[in-house]
């Protein structure tokens, strides 16, 4: 299945991009009791099944209004950007990024972020095949360099988010040059933890050279 693509200023916008009018409609955070302790957390009458994943985190929420206003090309919407890391969809066009027939996925990742090994993992969802070689040409920060592998089994890993203090809720600052800190499901951090990116570990990887000339 495949999205709508959206033009904007020539260039196509990724299914990921964040909208101008998907701005944060996160309510304001609390600290709640549940039976296995306190967790960061909406207030009671606010918060729905639908916040939290399936294993206990905090997501951040963002109305969904893609295609209306401009896109934002340096933001990532939550909730796409997980549907697609979840379901091996091409971040740029919706469509599958699995390739059957040898049953793996390509990601695809600027060179800044160094190379991708066995057991890296990143936020990135895949990218199909066709739109591998789009994405270098528009992407300002993949023209200055780029890294990618073929993937075979990418499990869940954790979250990308913003972690705030059990005392004070104040957020705390994320890694150096990072603007979200990955928390490994698990980690008693991610209790205190706004989620907005799904994280997953890539195994079985074998790097990628040529995106104009991928064996299939």
């Amino acid at each position: 299945m495949t999205a709508q693509q959206y033009i904007q200023d020539g260039l196509p916008v990724p299914y990921i991009a964040r909208w101008s009018l998907e701005r944060s409609a996160t309510p304001r955070l609390a600290v709640r009791h549940f039976p296995d302790g306190p967790r960061l957390a909406f207030p009671a009458e606010q918060e729905t099944l639908y916040d939290r994943d399936e294993y206990g985190a905090l997501w951040v929420r963002q109305p969904l209004a893609r295609g209306k206003g401009r896109a934002r090309l340096d933001t990532v919407h939550a909730m796409r950007q997980r549907r697609a890391i979840l379901h091996s969809l091409c971040q740029m066009c919706r469509a599958s990024a699995m390739v059957q027939d040898h049953d793996r996925a390509l990601y695809l990742l600027p060179a800044a972020h160094g190379p991708i090994g066995e057991g890296s993992i990143t936020a990135a969802p895949p990218v199909c095949i066709e739109c591998a070689p789009r994405a270098v040409e528009f992407c300002p920060r993949l023209r200055q360099g780029w890294t990618a592998v073929w993937a075979e089994f990418a499990p869940v890993w954790g979250v990308a988010g913003v972690i705030y203090d059990p005392r004070t809720l104040h957020p705390l600052p994320p890694p150096e040059g990072q603007k979200l800190t990955p928390i490994e499901y698990g980690e008693p951090r991610i209790r205190w933890t706004l989620a907005h990116r799904q994280v997953i570990q890539l195994h079985s990887v074998s790097p990628v050279h040529d995106l104009y000339k991928l064996a299939v």
